[in-house]
């Protein structure tokens, strides 16, 4: 089925003041697709998304998707309502399954390799030659996962209210929102998968290693497994 625009929004958070100054503001800037940042955000994810979750309850599908995240496909909505269409109910980028419980907690450490899916591009200049995307390929896509990556995230809203799931606000920062999400939306008999989707996410991610809230985060997360 054709995706309706008028079905979606994007969804995100910046600590920007412009959204158009963001990756992902750029990459839809000229979108027929409604795009809604919160600005100046010093929040968690979690109560950021929740809101939007509320905010936007006359929409079908909602894409919740990192402000250093920049959307190349053109088709990207198709790549998503195909997905819907089959009866997924969660869409991402990236995942994984066959989770073992270990630190660091991180989707692409404790899932088994075969199952991992998907492919993400970072873009890095080279000297005398420019700007070269550079992808990240975790496997094939798309591929139904347990766990996916927060980077993207495409929910179908009525399928994830009627099991009353949300984030969970005990997760405070940026970290292990998306895992905790993954594993309540999989036990509650929803199906999550990857889909074929070029972006170029300009993130460092952990450079510079994890602060107190990415440990907190992960030790409750720990203590729900």
């Amino acid at each position: 089925m054709k995706p309706n625009r008028n079905d979606y929004v994007v969804v995100s958070a910046t600590q920007k003041s412009n959204p158009l100054d963001t990756d992902l503001g750029k990459s839809l800037e000229y979108f027929d697709i409604i795009l809604d940042v919160k600005t100046e955000n010093t929040e968690g994810l979690t109560s950021v998304y929740n809101n939007f979750i509320e905010k936007w309850w006359d929409k079908k599908y909602i894409i919740f998707a990192h402000d250093d995240l920049f959307i190349e496909s053109v088709n990207f909505l198709d790549k998503l309502q195909e997905q819907f269409d089959k009866g997924f109910s969660v869409v991402g980028l990236a995942g994984g399954s066959k989770c073992k419980k270990e630190k660091p907690f991180l989707w692409h450490l404790v899932t088994k390799k075969e199952t991992q899916s998907g492919i993400v591009y970072h873009r890095h200049n080279v000297p005398d030659i420019g700007s070269v995307d550079h992808p990240t390929v975790f496997g094939p896509a798309p591929k139904e996962v347990a766990l996916l990556d927060g980077l993207f995230i495409a929910i179908d809203r009525e399928k994830i209210i009627s099991k009353n799931i949300l984030f969970d606000e005990n997760i405070k920062g940026f970290h292990f929102y998306d895992l905790k999400f993954s594993i309540d939306c999989k036990k509650a008999g929803l199906r999550l998968t990857t889909a074929l989707i070029k972006t170029i996410h300009n993130s460092h991610g952990l450079s510079k290693g994890p602060d107190e809230k990415f440990k907190q985060a992960e030790e409750y997360l720990f203590s729900t497994l």
